[in-house]
């Protein structure tokens, strides 16, 4: 299975929910060969990640180690055009007790283009995630995954970490600023970053009013 890199063939669904607490332990009932996380919202401890027979496995859609932890589809629309990096990854990697740090297994990436919006850049890693699982399935199959480990200390490259709440609070957008020229390009891209239906987008306030900045309607959502 060959590595992409940022150079890789452009490839074109909303986040589940994680199972409840007290079904998350039922994994522990079984024994498994690979234990795989996909979009799971809790931190796995120790007794989940020493209990597959193989490999505990994350399925993270954003570049490793490049970005870390959440909302990471709207910080790297905001962050492409000052990093002049318009790319976006997704990375199959093994799961470690510090989130998103363990050793990366295989990576697809897919561009970021100036009309992308969060929503439509997750929609397309969505369809490279899936393209990239499948890729691996051999992988795990042939229990190979341990011999395609690369730590993420031998990738260059700046590191982000957000947080769940890293969007808190910059979703109003004052209309002076939404007038400033010298902020055009900024404001703009913070429009598309937080444009994710069904979600509450971008606002500014006129004449007490809340009026939404999206690039599309949401009704359909």
């Amino acid at each position: 299975m060959g590595r992409l890199g940022p150079r890789a063939r452009p490839r074109t669904r909303p986040r589940l929910p994680g199972p409840p607490l007290d079904r998350e332990r039922e994994v522990l009932d079984h024994e498994v060969d690979y234990l795989l996380s996909v979009y799971h919202t809790n931190v796995l401890g120790p007794e989940f990640l020493e209990h597959p027979e193989e490999l505990p496995l994350n399925l993270h859609q954003a570049e490793l180690p490049r970005y870390r932890g959440s909302n990471v589809f709207s910080h790297a629309i905001v962050n492409a055009r000052e990093d002049d990096y318009w790319w976006y990854g997704t990375t199959l990697h093994v799961m470690a007790e510090d989130v998103d740090a363990g050793d990366v297994v295989d990576r697809n990436f897919v561009p970021i283009t100036e009309e992308d919006t969060s929503r439509s850049l997750y929609e397309r890693t969505t369809e490279a995630s899936i393209e990239l699982f499948e890729e691996a399935l051999p992988l795990l199959v042939n229990r190979e995954v341990d011999a395609h480990r690369t730590p993420q200390s031998e990738f260059d490259g700046p590191r982000y970490f957000y947080s769940k709440d890293s969007l808190d609070g910059e979703k109003e957008i004052p209309p002076e600023r939404l007038a400033d020229e010298r902020v055009e390009d900024e404001v703009y891209d913070k429009i598309r970053a937080l444009d994710f239906p069904p979600h509450e987008p971008a606002y500014t306030r006129v004449g007490g009013r809340k009026v939404h900045l999206t690039s599309g309607r949401y009704d359909d959502e």
